[in-house]
């Protein structure tokens, strides 16, 4: 008997499915992307992402590697997504705003008080602002001139994210927040944010785990 898959499993193969009746040709012309007969390349953080056409399968590969698989639900729910949602007049205002200001409000209390979703991820980092700063630059960023370290990253070729952390100390603990063009939800649905910061700050620990 074959295990039951979960719903991010559900939810990726759809995605891929839907990617799969995308006119391809059509989505290289849209995004510039880099392509041959057997795949679409797409560049995520410092890494390459190639989709093979046939299959919609997705394998990675980041700091000159060769090409291994990437079956997480949060690469390809994130890739096809920004590839097959994005809008034709899409547009970045270079205006910044939390995810609460995109509109879902009741996230607010998990993601805005630096004690909910992001505080494991902040603790990491907490007196070691030096070790993120060089992930940050590892990953091309931009430095900002807010919080204790802060940085524009671009996470695909056309869509940014703002990352601000706040060191902890006996009074307050860490804290991480990320700011978001207005325009974000021409390119991706809000969920995919989400996403998109998991993979985010899962290549951040990539890049700084041998100095933690």
């Amino acid at each position: 008997m074959q295990p039951k898959k979960d719903n991010y499993a559900i939810s990726a193969d759809s995605a891929r499915l839907l990617f799969l009746k995308e006119d391809q040709e059509k989505l290289i012309r849209k995004f510039s992307l880099k392509a041959d007969y057997e795949y679409l390349y797409v560049r995520f953080l410092d890494m390459t992402y190639r989709i093979e056409r046939k299959s919609g399968l997705i394998q990675r590969s980041a700091e000159g590697l060769s090409y291994a698989a990437d079956h997480s639900h949060q690469a390809a729910l994130s890739i096809f997504d920004y590839l097959c949602w994005s809008r034709e007049d899409r547009k970045l205002s270079n205006e910044w705003v939390s995810l609460q200001s995109l509109g879902h409000s009741f996230h607010a209390g998990s993601i805005e008080d630096g004690r909910g979703w992001f505080s494991g991820w902040a603790s990491k980092f907490c007196g070691r602002t030096d070790k993120l700063e060089e992930a940050l630059k590892r990953l091309g960023g931009e430095k900002m001139p807010s919080a204790d370290v802060s940085c524009v990253i671009w996470i695909f070729d056309e869509l940014p994210v703002y990352l601000q952390f706040w060191d902890g100390d006996d009074e307050f603990p860490p804290r991480l927040f990320f700011l978001w063009d207005s325009n974000t939800l021409q390119y991706v649905h809000y969920e995919t944010a989400f996403y998109l910061i998991e993979m985010l700050m899962k290549r951040i620990l990539e890049l700084s785990e041998d100095k933690l």
